[in-house]
């Protein structure tokens, strides 16, 4: 299959997402696509120059999801889009490694990692140096965290588990938590944006089949307030993996999850206004939109 991205170089700022094995980038017109790398879960750089991303394909985050013990190697990689060079990072003491954004400054990664049955997460600098660990994962007392994305101002992470999302400081202190029922009721959270200006969080509440919950749902929810807002999808499209484009436009994937094993339409990037007006299809066979800064 192909593989997409999508970014304008310009007052929007580009993106990256995914349809297949490979990482491209493109505009958020949905033109100018460009196929960088061989991998899975690409997020772009705040600068848009470069794109992290994991060495081994979606089925095998797919066998990491259901605790697989037999999954190939998954190593953090930079691809950098101007000159096509893809770096390994191997100063990381893991060979199952996954979900790696970088900081608004671009000096830095937070990553998973996989340790026998638990998730840490972890966090290393842009040239493979100095690998930490934030929190570590073990039964009793720090669950395993998902989906991390840094705060604008690149001092704290926020995060998910089974019922909460948090505000982790760098030391992996909780900051602040949210009870994930009172964000998107009866959801299952699927991936957490940090709006530009750090006030709101784009929260995708997930739908399996055969699953007693309410259909899938992109919730915005102000981090003052404390309210949260339904926003207002097409009810054709199955919908998931939400980030901001700008403070009032938002890009979001439609069709199959990465790790489905399902039947299920091609998955799709599009871009709508928070008001659910302007919907517009970017990319056909496109997974795991991002977006740089403009």
């Amino acid at each position: 299959g192909t593989s997409c991205g999508g970014g304008a170089a310009g007052a929007q700022g580009k993106n990256g997402c995914r349809g297949g094995p490979s990482r491209w980038e493109a505009h958020t017109e949905g033109t100018g696509a460009k196929r960088m790398a061989v991998g899975s879960q690409p997020r772009i750089s705040s600068a848009g120059t470069q794109v992290a991303f994991i060495t081994a394909p979606p089925s095998a985050y797919h066998s990491q999801a259901r605790g697989a013990q037999d999954n190939p190697e998954s190593h953090v990689a930079i691809a950098d889009l101007a000159s096509g060079k893809v770096t390994i990072l191997r100063d990381i003491p893991s060979d199952s490694s996954f979900g790696p954004v970088f900081s608004p400054d671009g000096k830095s990664i937070v990553f998973s990692s996989r340790r026998e049955f638990f998730r840490d997460l972890n966090v290393i600098k842009e040239d493979g140096t100095g690998s930490r660990v934030i929190v570590k994962g073990t039964e009793i007392g720090h669950p395993m965290y998902y989906s991390p994305c840094w705060a604008p101002d690149g001092q704290s992470i926020f995060c998910h588990n089974a019922r909460t999302i948090c505000q982790l400081g760098l030391d992996g202190a909780i900051l602040a938590k949210w009870d994930i029922d009172k964000i998107a009721p009866d959801g299952m959270t699927g991936s957490i944006s940090v709006s530009p200006d750090g006030n709101r969080l784009l929260v995708s509440n997930e739908y399996r089949k055969n699953s007693e919950a309410p259909p899938p749902s992109l919730w915005s929810f102000d981090l003052a307030t404390q309210q949260s807002t339904r926003l207002v999808t097409p009810k054709e499209l199955s919908v998931s993996e939400g980030c901001w484009l700008d403070k009032d436009n938002i890009l979001f994937q439609s069709g199959a999850a990465e790790e489905s094993d399902e039947p299920a339409p091609r998955p799709a990037i599009y871009r709508m206004s928070l008001d659910g007006k302007n919907l517009n299809l970017l990319v056909t066979n496109g997974l795991n939109p991002t977006v740089s800064t403009p």
